[in-house]
């Protein structure tokens, strides 16, 4: 399985399948060009940096997956808590702590035998105990979400084996160091990846 850092929340999961989590490219001078064809797209929520509509119109026989808020011709809403399978993937909403947003979410992704939480837009107090947690998509920007120091904490609860970190230096609001990061989370005896963007990692 191969995961994609394509700068601010979006990744890009494939094996076989190429999911699609959080899409923004359209005046994202940090996104890279993106040449892949998504089978699936995820969208947390209704933010300009998160729900790319311009973008996902290039696609129209992919799957849009999103909650109520996101209004899209064609998307599968969810609502939190509720699970689907899709094209042989597993997909759960979660919920997040986001008050900018109407409902903000996040997602639990079984893939290839692996669960991957991305947490879209979240503060600290979003995030709640979850069942094994194989790779963990998580923001450390502050302003918007965490930042680096809640988002060591929120290791303590969701107990990742894998920790990729996100949100982060795309605009001034959201400056980061994401080795002070991985720093932190390594004397705590978590395992970190940082993806530059455009950068992939086979987990």
């Amino acid at each position: 399985m191969k995961v994609k850092y394509l700068s601010h929340a979006c990744f890009e999961i494939s094996d076989g399948k190429r999911i699609l989590i959080d899409p923004y490219f359209t005046g994202n001078s940090l996104a890279p060009k993106y040449e892949g064809v998504p089978d699936i797209i995820l969208v947390t929520h209704e933010h300009f940096d998160h729900f790319d509509k311009t973008f996902i119109n290039r696609f129209p026989k992919a799957k849009v997956i999103a909650p109520s808020v996101c209004e899209y011709p064609g998307a599968v809403i969810m609502r939190v808590g509720e699970k689907r399978e899709i094209e042989g993937i597993t997909v759960e909403m979660i919920p997040a702590s986001h008050h900018q947003s109407r409902y903000p979410t996040g997602y639990i992704v079984e893939f290839e035998g692996k669960r991957i939480v991305h947490l879209g837009d979240c503060y600290l107090d979003g995030v709640k105990p979850l069942e094994r947690v194989d790779i963990l998509l998580i923001p450390i920007g502050g302003t918007y979400t965490m930042n680096v120091d809640e988002a060591l904490k929120a290791l303590d609860v969701l107990k990742p084996k894998l920790a990729i970190p996100m949100h982060y230096n795309t605009f001034p609001q959201v400056r980061a160091n994401p080795e002070t990061f991985k720093r932190g989370a390594e004397k705590k005896g978590y395992s970190v990846k940082i993806l530059r963007i455009d950068e992939e990692a086979v987990l």
